[in-house]
């Protein structure tokens, strides 16, 4: 019997923002959608917390692309909270074929 239920990522609406923000432990961020609306966040492994944002926003940009299963284009800002940036999606590809 095949199976109706679609891939977890087709649940997710599309990516508009994304937020990094450094903590004593570890990067951490969100990922906000629209369409169905919604947040998913987490940490990242790498890199460590002293190294610097540039690095930190590359491997967001990674993590959102596998996460959405989407080829992203992000532009990021400082926010207006120290060690806080925000990404805008400014293309968002389109899903894959199941």
């Amino acid at each position: 019997m095949v199976s109706k239920r679609k891939p977890y990522w087709w649940t997710f609406g599309t990516p508009t923002t994304l937020v990094l923000y450094r903590t004593p432990e570890r990067w951490r961020y969100a990922v906000h959608f629209t369409g169905p609306e919604g947040v998913a966040d987490g940490a990242l492994d790498h890199p460590t917390t002293s190294g610097e944002p540039e690095s930190a926003q590359a491997a967001m940009h990674r993590r959102a692309e596998e996460f959405t299963r989407r080829e992203l284009e992000i532009s990021w800002a400082e926010a207006d909270r120290p060690d806080h940036w925000t990404g805008l999606i400014t293309s968002a590809g389109p899903l894959p074929a199941l």
